[in-house]
């Protein structure tokens, strides 16, 4: 089986196509002309494309069987840009995909950001009407709608919760923090999140290919446990060896931060990782998501070993050079 993977230059798409090569299925990694190709294996087809131009996606997809769409920003200068890459790329995907015979099934990744944080730590269910609370998370929304709305092939949609593992330049910052000896926690409140290690995540992804059960489907995917904010930072610290200095932030100061980052980020036209969008997420009461639809559908069995996938994460991290 042939599968075409978006965004394979990326941590989660370079991990996909890893995972998929692995597996035995013959991959192709769609990037951008100008993308880097230094994480993705030697054994993958490579392909650059125009995400914006329908005919260069067809002769990208030409052959392929399955297309797991990962392509897309996490992060954007403005709601213009984020919608386009998010919704707009989507939808050049859907376009061409719809063109080809041949192709089967088109896996969308989305996010939990497209739902809604919990409240009173009840955990949100894939029926439950998405209310982000970010652009980011509108637009990816959008683009679940996009989907549902246009595509002629049978879909899925998947939404991971946080994402961790090597590669990955979010939670690294939490790494680097920790190696300087500060543990930094954002008001009283320890929060509640899921989160899953980036190997589980493409398993997850791998029990949706070419399945009917999953066919029209949207899944939450997590690796099935509930996490305090302080567990993560306690398992960071464990695998680096370090005992941070603690520290409580309060929301007001925190606040302050990210809208100067947003300041920062419209004043000299640059995507940054702190601002007022990046708030709404952290200031949440909790991001929990109901994943027993995909044990029931899919079968979904999650081994969950966060400490030792922090462990196996920092020293990723310390063979790229990044801590």
């Amino acid at each position: 089986m042939k599968i075409a993977i978006t965004g394979a230059n990326g941590f989660v798409g370079s991990n996909l196509v890893k995972h998929f090569l692995s597996a035995g299925y013959e991959v192709v990694a769609i990037i951008r002309a100008n993308a880097t190709t230094a994480f993705i294996p030697s054994k993958a087809h490579i392909v650059r494309v125009d995400y914006q131009d329908v005919p260069s996606l067809l002769s990208a997809f030409s052959g392929i069987d399955i297309v797991i769409h990962n392509a897309g920003k996490t992060k954007a200068i403005n709601a213009e840009q984020m919608f386009k890459a998010n919704v707009g790329i989507t939808e050049k995907i859907i376009a061409a995909s719809n063109k080809i015979s041949e192709l089967r099934q088109i896996i969308n990744l989305s996010s939990q950001a497209a739902s809604r944080p919990s409240v009173n730590n009840i955990p949100v269910k894939e029926d439950e009407p998405g209310a982000p609370v970010t652009c980011y998370g509108k637009s990816k929304l959008s683009a679940e709608e996009a989907i549902k709305q246009k595509c002629k092939k049978y879909y899925t949609i998947i939404r991971p919760c946080s994402i961790y593992g090597c590669g990955d330049k979010d939670f690294l910052q939490l790494f680097k923090l920790v190696n300087r000896g500060l543990s930094f926690q954002i008001g009283r409140k320890d929060k509640l999140l899921n989160m899953i290690y980036v190997s589980e995540l493409c398993r997850f992804i791998e029990l949706c290919v070419n399945n009917p059960s999953a066919y029209y489907q949207t899944f939450f995917a997590t690796d099935g446990q509930v996490y305090k904010q302080s567990d993560i930072l306690s398992a960071i610290a464990k695998a680096l060896n370090k005992h941070p200095l603690k520290i409580t932030v309060p929301e007001s100061f925190a606040k302050a931060v990210f809208y100067g980052g947003d300041l920062y980020g419209h004043l000299f036209h640059k995507e940054v990782v702190v601002n007022k969008e990046k708030m709404k997420e952290i200031l949440a009461d909790a991001w929990l998501a109901d994943i027993s639809k995909a044990r029931n559908i899919l079968g979904w069995q999650s081994i969950a070993n966060l400490e030792k996938n922090i462990k196996d994460t920092a020293k990723c991290y310390r063979a790229l050079g990044w801590l």
